[in-house]
């Protein structure tokens, strides 16, 4: 149920980005204490996008998942940072990070609610 959307600036990612997406799904799963058959990871290149008034290599990630630890997001938000970083090279202040914890009643799979 953890989902993770990374959008970003950068073009054509296709060989980094799916070394990115195949590490951002095993570090969530990780992270989380969830198993790896329920995280999805997105990843949307080329998206238009200015981060603090320029269009230099920017990244927005979204993480939505049912009882996200609000303790552990501090820890959790530098780890997507440096997974971003390491295949995107995109820097720290150019990518913010939104959590979002997901009631299960709001949360669909298989065509029921968790």
């Amino acid at each position: 149920m953890p989902y993770l959307k990374i959008q970003t600036n950068l073009p054509h990612l296709k060989q980094s980005g799916r070394a990115l997406l195949k590490e951002a799904s095993a570090l969530v799963a990780r992270e989380l204490g969830k198993p790896e058959e329920y995280v999805m990871i997105a990843l949307e290149d080329n998206t238009p996008m200015v981060f603090a008034g320029g269009d230099d290599p920017a990244a927005f990630l979204e993480l939505r998942a049912i009882g996200l630890p609000e303790k552990g997001t501090g820890p959790l938000c530098r780890a997507l940072c440096d997974l971003v970083g390491k295949h995107l090279g995109v820097p720290f202040d150019r990518i913010f990070v939104n959590f979002a914890d997901v009631p299960p009643s709001h949360w669909g799979w298989k065509g029921e609610t968790f």
